[in-house]
């Protein structure tokens, strides 16, 4: 008995040799490119749900391609996927009724397809691994995986193009995946060394298996691990290579270094300006006034621990306030939003806090203390504060924009940096330039700090002991210090506190004096308002007091406390305004201006007006189309319109073609109509992709050679017969020509796919113009059926066509 063994022929849907090449290239590629999320982003799950993404599909894209389908189905089955997984896959940190995919799922999905990349890069990374901006590795998986072997299985004639398709898209990839990372990237070595050589591992193999279908060469192995083996030598020589010209990566161009947060931390009053709200009334009654209320109850820190309440670091005039640009260049110095882990380098005492506010308290700043490394809120409403919560790292200030309320808890993890100001310390060398209106505080510094020599630092202190020593302290509150006022404005500093004849105020005016100071001496300083934690942990309005803050040379802040140079020494007895007497040559000074108030000193019913106007203003700049949701109006405004104005310059392409149609139909002659019927015919086939030789010597009978009809010799042939015999023809005969080459266009569009009908239909081929010249010495007044009939009775008796300029702009 003769064994024999039967080969099965694998299934058609089954990968071959070839296939399996390319898939397991655009998995390594896409794997790799996914690394770039990895700054972006807390654990790997960004990676898994992105690898789901790209196995996805590639497997949607290989059977559509198996089953002969075209590429446009690939896209509409992934597009469905993505709405069908996207919901248990990314959005289950929302809860259970966004796995299934209702209208809330499918909407959080589009938001964030296309407004994500907004989100995720006004966010401080890293972001919850497991939030909602997962579905941009999960959007950029399927991107990876449908360009990767789409562009692999592309139908190209060049080759060296067909080898190089994938590999480009892949590359674009990883660079849109770096460009929505960070200034410092995650490794180098996998998204540099490694992914080059992968990449040019897969260009070789796609050129060679070209060549070797070209030209019947061979596969040697030998070649190939000779070839994978110089690729690995090279990136291991390229790796410590780079770090020669890449010394510094903050010049890493991302899109975090232009895209500023949507986010207006000036909006909200400066906290500063408020600062009467904390004072002592002595009898006097205010329901402002939190000076013997609990604001906020501390645990986890030892006493004497400055809390933070905000950080001003711009004047304008009128007050210090916060800003989302407080340092120079490309820096975290803005208002972000942050997730619950915030990647905030600093060395330092780590502690575990946890804030319990008080009866006293309002607003939306969010005391803190030391640099923010986590934060957790343990509120009912938890996820809607935790999605506001923005932290500016340069000045670490909090910010709830929602506000926050009595009673409210939150805990965080943060890191108490060294901020003691010592003897030993060096000021910054950076320039602080005086803001504008504040030049008045330069001549009473030189006089202050004369006698204290060219450092800038000894500077700073001698004018901190010159308010300390020479200055007074009062709230305004007394009935003889009520001429005293509020606010920090320029003429409160100016004139009534820096050039008066006694330098009288509180936190707020020595606190603001003392920065401007300090930058006017060419050292950086802010005002920080916060409070220093009492031995019981519960922080009182009593307890609250404004301080400065100095940068020094390496980068940090040390703090200039409060009594480094205020003064509490009470100011001398002042005879009460009503009984200073007055002449009728003395006129009074003009009443004080008026501070900014604060928004805790404004009534109920003038908040909630201004509530509900900024509510409706930000609903208004969210939906572009009044009646329809923000996101669904903003897709319809900037996806709707480009697609709009692409329907119109095709829609003008198509309708200039029926217009040509119908001026050929409708010609004044029967022989110019026949003439254009043939037309017609050359041009259809021309937008098929025909070749169909053109030219003042080309007869009728050599173009339809070139035309791929069984009709086309026919209808040269008459149209020949009826353009040069012997009798004008007949209008009957040219409409009858004119269905025939109807017929015949349509029968030749039904020999192509649908997609190449689409593109015969938009084509500028036949459009364009392809006589050499034109015939001189023509009337510019004659007519076109003039032109055209002498043209044919013109012509000889070949058939040959002589075109002129006329005609060339009337038949085309």
């Amino acid at each position: 008995m003769t064994g024999t063994r039967t080969r099965v022929r694998p299934h058609a849907l089954l990968p071959d040799r070839h296939s399996w090449t390319d898939i397991a290239f655009t998995l390594a590629l896409a794997g790799v490119a996914l690394t770039a999320f990895g700054t972006s982003f807390t654990g790997v799950g960004y990676l898994v749900v992105g690898m789901a993404g790209v196995v996805i599909a590639v497997v949607v894209t290989h059977l559509t391609r198996a089953a002969g389908w075209p590429v446009v189905s690939s896209v509409v089955i992934c597009l469905a996927l993505f709405f069908l997984l996207g919901g248990p896959l990314c959005l289950r940190s929302l809860g259970d009724t966004y796995a299934l995919p209702g209208g809330a799922t499918l909407a959080r999905l589009a938001d964030q397809a296309v407004f994500g990349w907004k989100d995720l890069l006004t966010t401080l990374p890293p972001v919850d691994g497991d939030g909602p901006l997962l579905v941009l590795p999960w959007l950029a998986g399927m991107l990876a995986g449908l360009m990767g072997l789409s562009l692999a299985h592309l139908p190209v004639r060049r080759a060296w193009l067909a080898a190089m398709l994938p590999v480009v898209g892949m590359t674009v990839v990883l660079s849109g995946a770096i460009l929505l990372g960070v200034r410092h990237p995650q490794s180098l070595l996998v998204q540099g060394s490694v992914f080059t050589g992968l990449a040019l591992a897969w260009l070789a193999v796609r050129a060679r298996r070209a060549s070797a279908t070209v030209h019947g060469g061979a596969t040697s192995y030998v070649r190939g691990v000779g070839a994978v083996a110089m690729l690995a030598a090279a990136a291991g020589i390229a790796y410590p290579a780079s770090a020669i010209f890449t010394e510094d990566d903050t010049e890493r161009a991302v899109a975090r270094n232009w895209v500023e947060p949507p986010f207006d931390i000036g909006r909200y009053p400066s906290p500063l300006a408020g600062f009467r709200k904390y004072v002592d009334l002595k009898g006097r009654t205010d329901a402002t006034n939190v000076y013997d209320k609990a604001l906020l109850d501390v645990e986890g820190v030892p006493a004497g621990t400055r809390v933070r309440f905000a950080t001003m670091d711009r004047y304008d005039g009128m007050v210090w306030g916060a800003s989302d640009d407080a340092l120079p260049g490309p820096a975290d110095d803005s208002f972000q939003r942050v997730s619950s882990t915030i990647d905030n380098p600093v060395e330092g005492e780590a502690v575990d806090v946890t804030v319990t506010l008080g009866e006293g308290w309002r607003g939306v700043w969010l005391p803190t203390v030391g640099a923010l490394q986590s934060m957790q809120f343990e509120t009912s409403d938890a996820r809607t504060k935790a999605e506001v919560f923005r932290y500016n790292l340069a000045t670490s200030t909090a910010v709830v924009p929602t506000g926050m309320q009595p009673g409210d808890r939150y805990s965080f993890t943060a890191v108490r940096p060294d901020d003691e100001l010592t003897d030993e310390t060096v000021g910054s060398s950076e320039l602080a330039p005086l803001p504008s209106g504040a030049t008045f505080i330069q001549g009473p510094t030189e006089k202050w700090t004369e006698d204290a020599g060219p450092d800038p630092m000894d500077r700073v202190l001698a004018a901190a002991e010159h308010l300390r020593t020479q200055g007074r302290y009062s709230d305004g509150v007394g009935r003889t210090e009520r001429i005293y006022v509020a606010g920090h404005s320029v003429w409160r500093l100016s004139d009534e506190f820096v050039n008066a004849p006694q330098m009288v105020g509180n936190d707020e005016q020595y606190a603001a004096t003392m920065a401007l100071v300090a930058n006017g001496i060419g050292v950086p300083a802010r005002v920080v308002l916060g409070a220093v934690v009492p031995e019981d942990g519960t922080v009182m309005g009593k307890h609250v007091s404004a301080w400065v803050e100095l940068r020094a040379a390496d980068g940090s802040w040390k703090t200039l406390p409060t009594e480094a140079f205020m003064s509490t020494t009470p100011p001398a007895e002042q005879m009460p305004e009503t009984n200073t007497p007055m002449s009728g040559t003395v006129i009074p000074p003009p009443n004080p201006i008026p501070p900014p108030s604060d928004a805790g000193e404004q009534s109920d019913a003038d908040l909630k007006e201004r509530k509900a106007t900024r509510k409706k203003a930000d609903e208004d700049e969210e939906s572009l189309i009044p009646g329809v949701p923000s996101w669904l109006g903003v897709v319809l405004g900037y996806v709707g319109v480009p697609v709009l104005l692409v329907a119109l310059v095709l829609g003008g392409i198509v309708g200039l073609k029926a217009l040509r149609r119908h001026r050929r139909r409708s010609a004044g002659s029967p022989s110019a109509r026949f003439v254009g019927a043939w037309r017609e015919l050359v041009d259809h086939a021309r937008d098929l992709g025909q070749v169909v030789p053109l030219g003042p010597t080309v007869t009728r009978r050599e173009q339809s050679v070139g035309i791929v009809s069984g009709q086309a010799g026919a209808l040269a042939r008459r149209a020949d017969s009826f353009v040069f015999g012997p009798r004008t023809p007949e209008a009957g005969a040219a409409r009858s020509y004119w269905e025939q080459v109807d017929a015949e266009r349509r029968a030749m569009s039904q020999e192509v796919g649908r997609w190449q009908r689409v593109r015969a239909a938009i084509s500028l081929r036949s459009l364009r113009r392809t006589s050499p010249g034109a015939v001189r010495g023509r009337r510019p007044d004659a007519r076109p059926e003039a032109g055209a009939a002498a043209t044919d009775a013109a012509a000889p008796a070949t058939g040959r066509v002589v075109p002129t300029a006329r005609r060339s702009r009337r038949v085309r």
